[in-house]
């Protein structure tokens, strides 16, 4: 053992000194390579001659500053930039404007400006107090992507410059291989060396291609210490081989990129110097360690000299420079420890020629930063131009692309096949998990249970068991050990548990037994509790983010030989909608506040009581909003779980997905006659209307029936049923421009004023329809007058696709479409006849029927025809959310597939979504843009041709752009209480926020 040990030691010496040898001719760090050397020798030459002895080696001074907005902090500066003479400050916790207006104030008092630096480890953030920080780097650790690593680090470096910052002292290179570690921990990227190098260099080299100097710590490694160089001097006891194959890789790795900074730690190395002196002094360390074995010839700063791992007899500023550090940062007294270094220049201990060598190189790299030149940092706009779009955006993808499934048997995730399952949510603890519940009903009907620890744990589990889930959806917050132990106990008694742990990293190993138990089918940890955190686990769940985050750190677990690795994750694919910003697909995020401006301009004005925006692109939604109420009358809110009546909308989504199915299955073709199908068409004039003609709307049949004049009993009335104009016999007005008789009263032939086994379909309050109701309505159709071959928009037509397709497929059209397309989509909010479901809060009012039903639609069908054939029609019927609706659409432009499942052939899909009428501007079953003619079409003018989708009576409408891989949604109740509204068409709501869609599109 003795012999491995020493060969291994000598062996590593020998790399190391190889090593060394082939970087005697490292070029200088890459941040030079764009620098007009001639020009940066010049300005540091003219700078070294103004500056005396003493300021030379006061540049060499980074003092700390807690900017605040007054004079105390402008004295303390004063004393430091004027008195002091410091090469440079660092900022701790302030605010933006503090932060800027204290650098400004600086900068204004310097003779040489100042290099101003931010610990910033996490991003500016983590000192600028009203910013949103970025995630820990142990989380960033889980991100199996340099890219947006490197991403992350381009932002902190336009927020730095943006704050007039010039070094970063960040990344951190540890490798936490202890997880015992009280200072470094979660501020690692993991326990992997080769983890840490590539995260480490990826943020790095973002940090320095956006301007910023990038300091990589804490060398020669911190990870494996037991205490904190804060309080004391931590030992880090292990042999050269060791932090050969550990702790240095991530430096070596950081120098071989050519990156510009290393911090020095506090540390006792034995390895390295077996004095006991921190390694921030020690000469072994800093210079024949980094320097001259490592090769490195970038700017070297010490960790704070304030630190007591930092204790030392003597000037610790004096030590720190003769170990062959650049930087002295935070000694405790500047004027003391500038005086001690100018005792040891003149008492011959540290040369001047030192000095100056250390100054100009300083003066080098703030050349190659840009202080040159004045700095002053803009006020105006300051936090929104920190706080940008892409920031935003970049903080959700961090997110989202963190998140990481440790487990998933038998493929249980993403969820699949949602019309067989039976979920239930379980909060466990007292953490508010709204975000992620709320998510998870955005994908699927789930029942809500929050556990309170300390309740009755035995009530819970025969809950979950006695109402027979088949997916439970088990959140923890905490990890106290009343959470542990309840998780555990759930994970044991109850099936088809997938487990999302929302803690610390190093916390997660306490829920060993419920992540090994048999029934956790799936496992999704998150690494900390936030509401992105608890939104991105839930898409993850469902499919609507791809799961690619691994672990940057191994999970072992007392008692049992199961464990996971470090890098180890479960990959997968997006299968669903997620939930993204706009600037995440390539859309302006202002695009919001103009929708909202628009959506409330319209409830304002009277357009509508309410309504629901939903946009949507390249498989993301990133508006989801509604806004006003219900009704005029009603403070109930219009939210995204407020279902709308779809009217002919209904035509597009229902009754085509109903068609789009049969068609996918081969029952008829597009050239076929619907009487084939349809007894009731044969003999008459229609029998030879195509499946086609009707699709284009090309049959000649009428626009619809009269159901006043078909369901007003005729003996009940005498003269006109309606006239233009009011009189003594017509005094109830129904529209502009019509007044019915007031004598006139419902037919009691085929419909009831209450329910009976006849009549047991609602269409109305106190008014039921039954299958003669249905029949007699089509009867009517069936032998309707027939007009010209031409295109004319007709609701009949879309009347007698439903009919046809409930023959053919022996199935009421709601139940068919409703298991072969809404069920699997999740689109559960999307049926006929709400009320049998959802009670009438959450479904919006529209019109007030002042003669038919005489009552404020409410719950059921406002179109007349569909209302009496019994809620369920091919022209109209269909109640939804927008946010449910979107799935449909982007199944279409998934070419057919949603949540791993595929519901519709390609080819039926193209074939109905991009083929039009030679005739008119319609598609098959769609309405399209009239080209040439913008003034014509529903559609905003900027809609390429290739948009299909449809509008509605009530105010609804949904466009789908192919070509921009986008669709909108708009849904409002523009009726309640009266179709007579020109604010509507004066605010254009829709019509307006689609053209601003298109205007907000970036990437074109």
């Amino acid at each position: 053992m003795m012999v491995t040990k020493r060969y291994l030691i000598m062996l590593a010496l020998a790399v190391v000194s190889l090593w060394a040898t082939a970087r005697d001719a490292q070029a200088q760090p890459a941040i030079f390579n764009h620098v007009d050397a001639t020009a940066m020798n010049r300005w540091v030459d003219s700078v070294m001659q103004q500056l005396s002895p003493r300021q030379r080696a006061a540049q060499l001074f980074v003092m700390s500053v807690t900017p605040r907005d007054d004079e105390a902090t402008r004295a303390h500066l004063r004393r430091l930039v004027v008195d002091g003479q410091v090469g440079g400050l660092i900022h701790h916790e302030s605010t933006a404007t503090e932060m800027a207006t204290a650098t400004n104030y600086a900068q204004s008092l310097a003779q040489v400006p100042l290099l101003i630096t931010v610990d910033g480890e996490w991003g500016v953030a983590m000192r600028v107090t009203d910013l949103p920080k970025f995630r820990r780097n142990l989380t960033v650790g889980a991100i199996d992507d340099d890219r947006v690593t490197y991403a992350y680090g381009r932002e902190v470096a336009r927020q730095c410059r943006r704050l007039g910052i010039h070094v970063n002292f960040a990344p951190v290179l540890d490798v936490n291989d202890n997880p015992l570690n009280p200072v470094i921990g979660d501020r690692s990227f993991g326990e992997s060396p080769e983890l840490v190098a590539r995260h480490g260099i990826a943020y790095a080299r973002g940090l320095e291609d956006g301007g910023v100097l990038s300091v990589g710590k804490h060398f020669p490694g911190h990870g494996n210490s037991i205490e904190d160089s804060h309080k004391t001097l931590p030992l880090i006891n292990k042999s050269m081989a060791e932090l050969n194959t550990c702790e240095f890789i991530p430096f070596r790795r950081y120098i071989d990129a050519g990156l510009s900074g290393i911090l020095t730690a506090h540390l006792r190395v034995p390895a390295i110097d077996a004095s006991g002196i921190p390694t921030t002094m020690s000469e072994a360390c800093v210079t024949t360690l980094l320097k001259e074995q490592m090769g490195f010839k970038g700017l070297i700063f010490t960790d704070a000299l304030t630190m007591n791992g930092a204790k030392i007899e003597g000037s610790a500023a004096v030590s720190a420079l003769l170990a062959g550090n650049d930087i002295l940062l935070m000694p405790k007294n500047v004027t003391t420890e500038l005086d001690a270094v100018m005792e040891a220049v003149a008492a011959g201990r540290i040369s001047q020629a030192t000095i100056d060598e250390r100054c100009r190189k300083l003066l080098c790299y703030k050349y190659a930063l840009g202080l040159n030149k004045p700095q002053v940092v803009r006020l105006n706009h300051l936090i929104d131009d920190l706080n940008s779009q892409e920031s935003q955006a970049l903080h959700r993808q961090m997110s989202a692309r963190s998140i990481t499934v440790v487990r998933n048997d038998g493929d249980v995730l993403p969820v699949r096949n949602l019309q067989s399952k039976r979920i239930a949510v379980v909060s466990l603890g007292d953490a508010d998990m709204s975000t992620f519940t709320s998510r998870c009903a955005d994908y699927a009907q789930v029942t809500t249970i929050d556990h309170i620890v300390g309740s009755s744990q035995q009530q819970l589990i025969s809950r979950l068991n006695s109402e027979r889930y088949n997916l439970i959806l088990l959140t923890a917050a905490g990890s106290d050990d009343a959470t542990v132990a309840l998780a555990a106990q759930l994970t044991r008694h109850c099936k088809n548990v997938v487990l999302t742990l929302l803690c610390k990293p190093y916390d997660i190993a306490k829920f060993g037994a419920s992540i090994t138990a048999a029934h956790s089918q799936g496992v999704v940890v998150t690494y900390e509790n936030t509401a992105l955190a608890q939104d991105y686990a839930a898409q993850t769940i469902f499919g609507g983010n791809a799961a690619t985050g691994s672990l940057p750190i191994a999970l072992k677990f007392s008692g049992t030989k199961k464990h996971y690795d470090a890098g180890h994750g479960i990959h997968y694919g997006a299968t669903r909608l997620g939930y993204e910003m706009p600037a995440e697909v390539g859309l302006d995020n202002r695009l919001l506040a103009q929708i909202d401006s628009v959506a409330q301009l319209g409830v304002r004005e009277h357009a509508f009581p309410g309504c629901q925006v939903v946009v949507g692109r390249h498989g993301k939604i990133v508006c989801n909003r509604a806004y006003g109420t219900i009704d005029y009358d009603s403070k109930v809110p219009v939210t995204t779980q407020t279902i709308f009546g779809l009217a002919s909308v209904s035509k597009a989504t229902g009754t085509i997905s109903a068609v789009m199915k049969a068609y996918d299955d081969g029952k008829f073709s597009l050239e076929d006659k619907a009487s084939r199908y349809i007894p009731g068409l044969r003999g008459t004039d229609k029998e030879d209307i195509t499946f086609r003609e009707l699709l284009y709307h090309e049959t000649g049949m009428q626009p619809s029936l009269s159901m006043w004049e078909m369901m007003m009993d005729k003996a009940t009335y005498d003269g006109a049923l309606i006239t233009g104009k009011p009189d003594d016999k017509h005094s109830i007005k129904i529209m502009n421009g019509a007044f019915g008789h007031n004598d006139a009263r419902l037919r009691t032939d085929i419909l009831s004023p209450k329910r009976t086994e006849r009549f047991n379909i609602a269409i109305a309050d106190s008014i039921w329809g039954g299958r003669v109701t249905y029949d007699s309505i089509m009867q009517r159709i069936y032998h309707s007058k027939l007009m010209s071959k031409q295109y004319r928009y007709s609701c009949l037509n879309f009347c007698l696709l439903a009919d046809a397709v409930q023959r053919m497929t022996h199935s009421p059209l709601n139940y068919f479409v409703n298991q072969y397309v809404f069920a699997p989509l999740g689109a559960y909010h999307t049926l006929y006849r709400p009320l049998t479901r959802y009670p009438r809060d959450q479904i919006a009012y529209t019109e007030v029927d002042t003669y038919l039903r005489r009552q404020h639609i409410h719950g059921y069908v406002h179109d007349e025809l569909a209302a009496f054939s019994g809620g369920v029609q091919g022209n109209a019927g269909l109640f939804s959310t927008a946010n449910d609706l979107a799935k449909l659409l982007q199944m279409w432009l998934n070419g057919g597939t949603y949540g791993g499942q595929r519901l519709l052939k390609a080819s039926t899909v193209e074939t109905f979504t991009t083929q039009k009428s030679p005739n008119s501007h319609r598609g098959l079953g769609f309405d399209k843009p009239v080209v040439g003619n913008p003034d014509a079409s529903n559609t905003c003018p900027e809609a390429t041709p290739e948009t299909y989708g449809h509008t509605g009576f009530t105010g609804t409408r949904f466009w789908v752009d192919p070509k921009n891989d986008m669709f909108f949604i708009f849904f409002s109740n523009r009726v309640s209480p009266t179709r007579n509204n020109p604010a509507f068409s004066r605010i254009s709501a829709s019509s307006h926020i689609q053209s601003l869609i298109y205007k907000a599109i970036k990437d074109n």
